[in-house]
C-alpha cells in the first residue's frame, strides 16, 4: 500500500509539472469517455433497464399473421379463442389500437383531447401493475351493462383532475357516455405508449365484429418455465385448428414476440451503431494520448534510465508509468462524466418521440460503473504500449549527454497509432456519409403534397353532442366557411387521417362486375372535403374533384389515387367505374369521378399508399375525428389564436390541437435525422482527433529531426525538398489508414443496411468522397509542420543537441 501511495504521489507530481501535456491528455480522454457515457446512458435507459412491470421477461404480445405481414392486429373472436384454448399463459388479455388518434374528453378542468384505449379482462394483472390511487377494473366491470368506469394516467390526473385524491365525484364524458374515474396509474406508466385513459372493453357494448376485422393486440404472461418458443408452438397449433374451422382464418397464423422486442426492437440497431461509433471515438482518443505518452516518455528516458541503474526493475518502472496513465484516465473519466451529464439533456431533447422510454435516460449506478470500467480500460489501452516500450531503457544510450534518443521502434509504434486513428476515422466518416446520403435521399422524395404554409388543426367532435350525422356535417360546413373567410387563409379542407400523421385507416374493396363479390383490393379510407386537394396541392390527374354538390343527398362518388387505378383497372379508364368498400356503411356503389396523384401517407420511406377518397358529407360517420388543413399566405402559426377562437365560438366544448404541416413532415423523418446528426457529430470529432494526431506526430518528427533537416539544407536541399519529405511521410501514414479504413468499412457498414434508404452500404460515391475529404484533411495536418520545417536555420540546426 505504501508503494502504491508513493506511485500515486509521484504520478500526480509529474502531471502537475507538465500542465500543458496533462490538460491536452485529460480533455482528449474526457471527450471520448464522455461521449461513450452519454450514449451508454441512452442504451441503458432504452435497452438494458428492465421494463417497469412484474417479471417483464415473461410478457409477450401476440399478433395475427398472413402471407403478406407478420404483425397484423387480432380479431376479437380469435383473441377470445386464443385466451380459452392456450396452455402456455398464466394470464391473457388485450387492448384496442389508438385507431382514430385522440378523442375528446369532457369533465376535466376543460375540454381536451386524449388517447383512450379499451382493454380486456386482466389487462393490468398481465402487466403486474396496480393503480397508485384507487383501483383497477373488477371482474363485474368487465361485463356488458356494468357501470361505466375509467382508469386514468398520472399525467391526466394531474393536468385535468387537479391531482385530487378524492375520486368519488370525478366523472369524464367520452363519446356519448359518462364514466366514473376509479383509479390513477403510477407516474411513468404508459402502456400502450401515450395512453391517457383505459376503458373496460366489455362495458362498451357487444362486439359484433367478424374474424376478418383486425382491431386488437393480445398481451399475455407466460407460465413459469414456459419459453416464448414453446408458446409459439402452442399458438401455432391453435391457429391451425381455427384456420380449418373458419373460412376467414384460412392462411392466418400467430406471431408471439416478447414485449421488450416489440418496444425496442426497431431502435436497437441504430443505438448499437451509435455505441460502436463512440467506441471508435474513444479508441482514437486513446491512440492520441498514447502518442502523447510516447513523445513524453522520450523526454524522460534519462530519468527512467537513472532509476533503472539505481535498481528499479522493469516491472517497477512499468507500474509507475501505468499509475500515471491511470491518473490521467480517472481525471478524464471524471471530466467525461460531467460532459456526459451535460450532453444527456440535448440527447433527450432532440430525440424523436418514437424512441421508447426516453424519460428513463439518465445517470444511474449502472452508468457510473460503466464510466469507471471504461476509464480503467482506457488507461490500459493507451498506457500499456508506452509503459512496456520504455520500461527497459538502453542505459548506455539513455545516459548520454542530452539523454533523449528516438529509436526506430518508437517511431514505428507512433506511426502505427496514427494509421489506426485514420482507419477508424475512415470507418466512422463513411458510416456518417452513408446516413447523410440516405437522409438526403429521403428529403428528395415527393410526398405527393406541399407542406409549406399549411396549418393543421385536429378536432374530435364529442359524440354526446354530435351523434346525429347532420350535426357533424353542419359543424364542418360552418367551420370551413368561417375559416376560409379569415384574412391570410387561402383555402381550407378536412381529412380524417392526415398524411404522415401517424394514424391510418385502411380497408378492402371490391369492384363492380367481380363475380366473387368480395374484397380483392386494399386501400386507405380517406374522408375529405371538396377543397382538401387544392389546400394540400395534390395534383388531379384525370376527371374532377369533389364539389359542394357532392353532398349527403347526391349519388355516392369517390376519387382514387393512381395506385388504386393501376391495381384495380390496369390499362383502363377508371372514370365511371364503381366499387364498394368494406369500411363503408352505405350499400350503394361508389362511382369513381377522379384520379389524383399518390400520397405517401405512412412515411417518406414507405411506398405511396393506394387511397380511396370519399366526400365527408356522404360519410359523416368517419368525420367526427378529422384534421382541418389551412393553406395560408402568412406565417401559419400567427393564425392559431384566431382559429381557436373561431372554433370556440361555434362550440366551446370542442378542443383543438394545432401543428404546422412542416412540423408534421419533420417529425416523420425525426428518427433518421437523429441518427444522422449523432453519427455525423461523432465522425466530425473523430476527424478532429485524427487531424491532431497526424499533426502531433509530424510536429514531433520535425522537432526530433531538426539537426538532420539542418544538415540537408546546409548541403543544398531546397525548402520544397524538405516540404515534400515531411508531407510525404505523413501522407504515407494517411493513405495507409484510408486504405485500411475502406476495407474495414466494407465489412462493418453492412450492419447499417436497415438504417439506409435508397443507398447501398457499399455506395462508391460515398467511399470516394469520404476518402478525398480525409486525404485533404490529412494533407493540411501534414503541411503545417512541414512548412515549419522549411524555415529551419541551418546554422542553428547544426548546433542542435
Amino acid at each position: 500500500m505504501g508503494t502504491l501511495l508513493q506511485d500515486l504521489r509521484y504520478g500526480l507530481r509529474m502531471l502537475w509539472q507538465r500542465p500543458g501535456f496533462t490538460v491536452v491528455a485529460v480533455l482528449t480522454l474526457a471527450l471520448g469517455i464522455g461521449a461513450n457515457t452519454a450514449i451508454f446512458s441512452v442504451v441503458n435507459g432504452v435497452l438494458l433497464r428492465s421494463l417497469p412491470y412484474t417479471d417483464p421477461d415473461r410478457l409477450v404480445l401476440l399478433w395475427e399473421t398472413n402471407e403478406r405481414s407478420r404483425t397484423i392486429h387480432v380479431s376479437n373472436l380469435n383473441l377470445l379463442d386464443w385466451r380459452e384454448q392456450n396452455h402456455s399463459f398464466e394470464s391473457f388479455s388485450g387492448y384496442s389500437g389508438q385507431w382514430g388518434g385522440k378523442t375528446t374528453v369532457l369533465g376535466g378542468s376543460e375540454p381536451d383531447r386524449a388517447f383512450a384505449v379499451s382493454v380486456y379482462r386482466d389487462f393490468f394483472k398481465v402487466l403486474g401493475v396496480a393503480p397508485m390511487l384507487g383501483r383497477s377494473f373488477s371482474t363485474e366491470e368487465h361485463s356488458p351493462g356494468a357501470p361505466q368506469t375509467v382508469v386514468v394516467s398520472y399525467g391526466f390526473w394531474q393536468s385535468h383532475l387537479g391531482g385530487d385524491l378524492d375520486l368519488s365525484n370525478k366523472r369524464l364524458t367520452l363519446g356519448d357516455s359518462s364514466f366514473s374515474v376509479i383509479g390513477v396509474m403510477p407516474q411513468g406508466f404508459s402502456f400502450p405508449a401515450r395512453t391517457d385513459l383505459w376503458l373496460a372493453k366489455e362495458q362498451l357494448g357487444a362486439d359484433t365484429s367478424s374474424r376478418s376485422a383486425h382491431n386488437y393486440v393480445a398481451i399475455a404472461r407466460l407460465k413459469p418455465g414456459v419459453t416464448p418458443e414453446q408458446a409459439q408452438a402452442d399458438m401455432n397449433s391453435i391457429a391451425r385448428q381455427l384456420s380449418e374451422q373458419y373460412s376467414d382464418n384460412q392462411g392466418m397464423g400467430v406471431n408471439v414476440i416478447s414485449l421488450e422486442d416489440q418496444l425496442v426492437g426497431s431502435i436497437r440497431p441504430a443505438l448499437f451503431v451509435l455505441l460502436a461509433a463512440v467506441g471508435f471515438v474513444l479508441l482514437i482518443a486513446c491512440a492520441n494520448v498514447s502518442n502523447l505518452l510516447l513523445a513524453r516518455a522520450v523526454g524522460r528516458q534519462r530519468e527512467i534510465a537513472i532509476r533503472t541503474a539505481l535498481g528499479a526493475s522493469p516491472w517497477r518502472v512499468m507500474r509507475q508509468l501505468m499509475t500515471e496513465s491511470l491518473l490521467l484516465s480517472l481525471l478524464g473519466g471524471a471530466l467525461g462524466l460531467l460532459f456526459a451529464y451535460w450532453l444527456i439533456g440535448p440527447l433527450v431533447a432532440l430525440s424523436p418521440a418514437t424512441i421508447p422510454r426516453v424519460n428513463e435516460i439518465g445517470i444511474d449506478g449502472r452508468t457510473l460503473v460503466f464510466t469507471l470500467f471504461i476509464s480503467l480500460l482506457t488507461a490500459l489501452v493507451f498506457g500499456l504500449l508506452p509503459a512496456v516500450k520504455f520500461s527497459k531503457p538502453d542505459l548506455q544510450e539513455a545516459l548520454k549527454q542530452g539523454g533523449q534518443t528516438t529509436g526506430a521502434g518508437s517511431v514505428l509504434l507512433r506511426s502505427a497509432l496514427v494509421v489506426a486513428e485514420v482507419s477508424l476515422t475512415m470507418v466512422l466518416l463513411i458510416g456518417a456519409g452513408l446516413l447523410v446520403k440516405s437522409f438526403w435521399r429521403i428529403l428528395q422524395v415527393n410526398p405527393g403534397f406541399d407542406s409549406e404554409n399549411v396549418l393543421t388543426m385536429q378536432i374530435s367532435l364529442p359524440e354526446s353532442s354530435y351523434s346525429e350525422e347532420g350535426r357533424v356535417i353542419n359543424f364542418h360546413r360552418q367551420l370551413l366557411e368561417r375559416t376560409k373567410s379569415l384574412a391570410g387563409v387561402e383555402s381550407a379542407g378536412i381529412i380524417n387521417n392526415l398524411p404522415l400523421g401517424g394514424v391510418d385507416i385502411n380497408s378492402f374493396f371490391w369492384i363492380e362486375g367481380d363475380a366473387a363479390q368480395k374484397p380483392t383490393h386494399d386501400s386507405g379510407f380517406r374522408v375529405v372535403s371538396p377543397d382538401y386537394f387544392r389546400t394540400m396541392n395534390i395534383p388531379l390527374i384525370k376527371g374532377r374533384l369533389f364539389t359542394e354538390q357532392d353532398n349527403e343527398t347526391a349519388t355516392p362518388v369517390g376519387i382514387i389515387s393512381q395506385s388504386v387505378a393501376q391495381a384495380a383497372w390496369p390499362g383502363q379508364n377508371p372514370l365511371g367505374k364503381r366499387l364498394q368498400s368494406r369500411n363503408d356503411n352505405r350499400e350503394e356503389w361508389t362511382t369513381i369521378i377522379g384520379v389524383v396523384a399518390d400520397v405517401r401517407h405512412r412515411g417518406l420511406d414507405k411506398r405511396a399508399s393506394a387511397d380511396l377518397y370519399l366526400p365527408y358529407a356522404q360519410r359523416p360517420f368517419r368525420a367526427g375525428d378529422v384534421t382541418v388543413v389551412m393553406r395560408t399566405s402568412t406565417d401559419p402559426g400567427s393564425l392559431i389564436a384566431e382559429v381557436r377562437g373561431l372554433v370556440r365560438s361555434i362550440d366551446k366544448d370542442v378542443p383543438v390541437e394545432f401543428e404546422t404541416m412542416e412540423r408534421v413532415f419533420d417529425r416523420s423523418v425525426a428518427n433518421r435525422r437523429y441518427n444522422t446528426l449523432l453519427l455525423g457529430t461523432f465522425a466530425a470529432l473523430a476527424l478532429l482527433l485524427s487531424l491532431i494526431g497526424i499533426y502531433g506526430v509530424l510536429s514531433y518528427t520535425v522537432t526530433q529531426n531538426t539537426h538532420e533537416i539542418g544538415i540537408r539544407m546546409a548541403l543544398g536541399a531546397q525548402p520544397r525538398d524538405v516540404l515534400k519529405l515531411i508531407v510525404g511521410q505523413g501522407m504515407i501514414l494517411a493513405l495507409l489508414g484510408v486504405g485500411l479504413g475502406v476495407i474495414g468499412a466494407l465489412a462493418l457498414t453492412r450492419v447499417m443496411a436497415s438504417l439506409l434508404y435508397d443507398t447501398k452500404a457499399t455506395d462508391p460515391l460515398t467511399f470516394l468522397g469520404v476518402s478525398a475529404l480525409l486525404i485533404a484533411v490529412a494533407f493540411l495536418a501534414c503541411y503545417v509542420p512541414a512548412r515549419r520545417a522549411t524555415r529551419v536555420d541551418p546554422m542553428e540546426a547544426l548546433r542542435y543537441e
